[in-house]
């Protein structure tokens, strides 16, 4: 292998000896200067000149030193970087995620990734946007999944679009409409999902200008949908809950569509792992090739679908 001898050279050019560079690099003297001499009948040069004092460079080497070192710097790197990716045979990655994509696209993304590295270990930390900017600060998370924009101090790329929808039971009388009207929720019997479990959510209700008519509050997202399911009364979710729907509910788009754009952040200015940084580009390959196109309508329920408004009509609380 060539790459050995360009090692062997340069190290004989740092040490100034054969017998030195035999010593460090771990072969015979005869070894070294076999693999030298190759290289000059390879290359027709003479790239070591002997004198009283020793061997150095000759002119010729000199005008190729620059080259050599470019390659085997390259070919250091390359070890570095197989050897991390052989580090993943035994590695983990730490993820901050939101209930609704944890439980929505997150494990299909997982899964894809295992197919390729199958023994990386994966602890999802479920909590709200702004835990989740501060985990990703304090280098709790390697990397997290945010509502864009995100925090200057992260470095975030846009992931998919998600949609905020009414959730019925299946024998509302809205069941077969194609939207749900924003002000009928203040005429509903709502139940709310605690402020600090979804800051979105909190934010859309407290937008209207008819408040709903909060008879239960609760702090879990599918206690939500089994109330919904007993008929107890509406509720507001994020779309990505519903993926996939075991629920005997019916999911509704808004009249007025209300979105929000998902992005995955690691922490800026510090280089994340290989393994985070393999994830990052995996998560964001597997949006582009399974999800729509940000702005597209995607067939996100069997029934009861309705095609997106024009953007102007749309209010994105991001």
């Amino acid at each position: 292998m060539s790459i050995r001898k360009y090692i062997a050279y340069l190290k004989t050019i740092e040490t100034g000896s054969i017998t030195h560079a035999a010593s460090q690099l771990g072969y015979t003297q005869s070894a070294i200067s076999r693999m030298i001499a190759d290289l000059e009948d390879s290359w027709g040069v003479t790239l070591l000149t002997r004198n009283r004092s020793g061997i150095e460079i000759s002119s010729e080497g000199l005008t190729i030193l620059p080259k050599l070192q470019a390659i085997c710097k390259d070919y250091e790197d390359l070890n570095y970087a197989i050897s991390e990716l052989h580090g993943l045979s035994s590695g983990s990655i730490r993820v901050g995620a939101f209930s609704s994509i944890s439980s929505g696209r997150l494990p299909q993304m997982i899964k894809a990734f295992h197919e390729q590295y199958p023994h990386i270990d994966f602890q999802l930390i479920n909590g709200e946007y702004n835990q989740i900017t501060n985990w990703l600060r304090r280098g709790l998370v390697d990397c997290g999944f945010v509502s864009l924009p995100a925090a200057n101090d992260l470095d975030a790329s846009f992931l998919l679009q998600d949609t905020l929808v009414a959730i019925l039971p299946e024998d509302h009388p809205l069941a077969d409409a194609p939207v749900y009207p924003i002000e009928r929720l203040s005429s509903e019997d709502f139940i709310n999902l605690k402020e600090e479990q979804d800051y979105e959510i909190t934010k859309f209700l407290d937008h209207l200008q008819q408040k709903p008519n909060i008879r239960y509050e609760v702090s879990n997202d599918y206690a939500i949908l089994s109330m919904v399911e007993c008929g107890l009364g509406i509720s507001v979710v994020h779309e990505l809950m519903l993926h996939p729907n075991r629920y005997h509910i019916c999911p509704k788009k808004f009249d007025i569509p209300q979105v929000r754009d998902i992005g995955i952040a690691v922490k800026k200015d510090v280089p994340p792992s290989t393994i985070t940084r393999l994830f990052v580009e995996h998560a964001k390959q597997w949006a582009r090739e399974n999800l729509p196109c940000k702005g597209e309508s995607a067939p996100h329920f069997e029934h009861h679908v309705t095609t997106a408004q024009k953007p102007s009509d749309f209010l994105c609380f991001v």
